[in-house]
């Protein structure tokens, strides 16, 4: 079946209404790739699927530019509800055709639009800021200063407006347009100044330290580094019974050992090399908890800290005490 794209060019080309030039110019695989999803959309159209059939249309149009491609492409916008997209396209179609000398087409084309024209739903977009260097966008697209106040043809269904200026704070709306010929205006005011150093961007508030935290800190750390010699301490404590036990009991007095004994040694070394790393690290954090907390910034009600130490029986003890 000959497609609406493959006659025109043919009736074109016979009426002699295309120059050699431009038909010379014309890129074969653009033609055919045109061709192709020209039919593409046809099948999708018929298939019901409009988002899908009007994407395969532009692209045929972009590829290889047609009147016929825009009539089916307009038709297909008028299907998905995309009125002010369809009418557009059709005013295209009508100078296309025009220029072709398809007359016929040319009158279908400007029936259709006429037909829009009554259900177009249009965007006003009224500026009242009279900031410098003021840009204007709808749906990410430049607005020019011509347009604002005056009613402009957009597709029902979600639009944004967007304004900016230098020192000025930007605008944004979104805005939802209705069918049916409804008529929608966003106003822009004028624009607020931007904060100073800020450019509109607000600058996060920041309260000053008492301290507070960092001394937390420093009681956990030197609290663990008290824990940690207190370990040492019980480990060097065991490592000396053990080892005196080892000698008084297990060993003869040339340094000889039985199986006890021998046990016994072992366990005084391995409790020595703990109390060791133990005292090691727990020299460290005391270092670390001390260093915290005098050099956190003063507060009129700074916490007071302190270490204790006692004698029990057996050995000793250590603590940390402290009120914030």
């Amino acid at each position: 079946m000959t497609s609406l794209r493959t006659l025109s060019f043919s009736i074109v080309l016979a009426g002699g209404l295309l120059s050699s030039a431009p038909a010379a110019a014309q890129d074969a695989s653009n033609k055919a790739a045109a061709e192709a999803l020209f039919r593409d959309g046809r099948a999708l159209y018929d298939q019901g699927k409009y988002p899908e059939a009007c994407a395969k249309f532009a692209e045929s149009e972009r590829l290889d530019p047609a009147p016929g491609t825009l009539l089916n492409l307009g038709g297909c916008y008028e299907k998905n509800g995309q009125t002010a997209s369809a009418w557009a396209t059709f005013k295209e179609a009508m100078a296309a055709a025009h220029v072709k000398g398809r007359t016929d087409w040319e009158d279908l084309a400007r029936t259709r639009a006429a037909a829009l024209e009554p259900t177009l739903s249009r965007l006003t977009i009224a500026v009242g800021s009279k900031a410098d260097g003021l840009a204007v966008t709808r749906d990410g697209k430049d607005v020019g200063s011509a347009e604002w106040g005056t009613p402009i043809p957009v597709d029902p269904g979600s639009h944004v407006v967007d304004a900016q200026a230098p020192h000025r704070k930007p605008f944004h709306q979104s805005i939802d347009v209705p069918t049916g010929g409804a008529s929608v205006t966003v106003t822009v005011g004028e624009l607020d100044a931007a904060d100073e150093g800020g450019g509109g961007t607000p600058v996060p508030e920041t309260t000053p330290s008492n301290g507070s935290s960092q001394r937390t800190i420093a009681f956990v750390v030197g609290g663990l580094g008290v824990i940690g010699i207190g370990i040492g301490t019980v480990f060097g404590l065991s490592a000396m019974s053990k080892e005196n036990d080892a000698t008084q009991h297990d060993c003869n007095s040339a340094n000889q050992c039985n199986k006890d004994g021998v046990q016994l040694g072992k366990d005084a070394q391995s409790a020595a090399t703990a109390s060791t790393v133990a005292f090691a690290v727990g020299g460290v954090a005391l270092a670390g908890g001390v260093l915290l907390y005098f050099t956190a910034p003063k507060s009129a009600s700074a916490p007071t800290v302190g270490l204790r130490a006692s004698a029990i029986p057996g050995g000793g003890a250590f603590g940390i005490q402290g009120a914030w």
